[in-house]
């Protein structure tokens, strides 16, 4: 604090000697004073510059662990209507990730354990019901701070759901959708996606809490128009300031995808779901962000359809695990699977 109360103590000084010398300067002085101004600018933004670099915090590169790709079915719920999204986050602060369940009707929160899913709290929508009805229900779900943001095609208003102590509440929030942190949409009057006809937006996922294998934070935002997943990662410096680094497109994939980096190695990874049609066989495959895709790290197929994929760290161990709710189409019952 020291060192950056004498830098500001420097540049005020300096801004009043230059205040001074103007008011003192005669006509014939004009470039003079352009010529000292601009040296200041230079000195106050290299200083600036300088303090931002010594101030930085350190890189601190991702530690890998070991994942072991195997499905196992952790639960069924049955959750009165159907699902239109779903995410995972730590909300109530103790520890472990509670994951929440978007539905035309409601939001519930579960606890998720080894073998068991159980409820924590449910909260309703309310208001006046989106004019005109959708062809289709579709929803979203951002953790934006300490709330959970969802919105639901059925609702003129978003929800804005948060804990008070164990009490899960809700107010109403904006018009429209919010699709990633400072990032909102709207649906096409009547119909199941944002953006128009000729190039339909059906999702967005962004991640800012990710690391590469330097330690660099990343900004990363996929999204998903028609059945191409398009990915957009942006490298960051410890000081704060990033770039567009690459991007990847991934063809033929559905509505339910989630970004990760689950073996913490730096090198992220998409999880997602099939294009078919509702009803259809659908399948979970884990893909390494430029990797092989047709390949992938791991693939699960089911029956059902996937309605829903999260990333949530149940158990409080630092270790995040994927999360699929897979229902046959038109059913109100899910079953949840965990994949590593």
């Amino acid at each position: 604090m020291r060192g950056g109360a004498v830098r500001g103590a420097a540049v005020a000084g300096a801004i009043f000697m230059a205040t001074v010398a103007t008011a003192n300067a005669g006509p014939g002085d004009a470039g003079a004073r352009d010529d000292y101004f601009e040296r200041l600018a230079t000195a106050v933004r290299t200083g600036l510059e300088d303090a931002v670099v010594a101030r930085a915090p350190k890189l601190v590169p991702p530690v890998p662990i070991r994942v072991a790709w195997k499905a196992t079915r952790v639960g069924s719920l049955d959750l009165g209507a159907p699902l239109v999204a779903m995410t995972a986050a730590d909300l109530d602060h103790d520890g472990k990730g509670e994951l929440y369940a978007v539905t035309s009707r409601e939001v519930i929160a579960y606890a998720v354990e080894a073998r068991k899913v159980s409820v924590l709290a449910r909260v309703a929508f309310s208001g006046a019901p989106a004019v005109p009805a959708p062809r289709d229900v579709v929803g979203t779900a951002v953790v934006e701070g300490t709330e959970l943001v969802a919105g639901v095609s059925a609702w003129a208003t978003e929800l804005r759901v948060s804990w008070q102590g164990k009490a899960l509440v809700a107010q109403a929030g904006s018009p429209g959708f919010l699709v990633c942190a400072n990032e909102r949409a709207l649906l096409v009057p009547g119909r199941n996606h944002f953006g128009d006809a000729l190039a339909p937006l059906h999702g967005v996922r962004c991640r800012n809490d990710l690391v590469d294998a330097e330690g660099h934070p990343l900004r990363v935002r996929a999204a998903l128009t028609g059945t191409k997943i398009e990915i957009a990662i942006e490298r960051c410096t410890a000081a704060g300031t990033c770039e567009p680094a690459r991007k990847h497109e991934y063809k033929d994939y559905g509505v339910a995808f989630a970004l990760a980096d689950i073996d913490r190695n730096g090198t992220l990874e998409v999880i997602v779901s099939g294009a078919g049609a509702p009803g259809d066989p659908d399948a979970v495959k884990v893909i390494a962000i430029g990797g092989d895709d047709k390949k992938g790290l791991f693939r699960y197929r089911f029956n059902g359809g996937v309605a829903g994929i999260a990333v949530i760290d149940s158990d409080g161990d630092g270790a995040m695990e994927v999360i699929a709710a897979v229902r046959l189409v038109g059913a109100t019952r899910v079953d949840l699977w965990r994949f590593n």
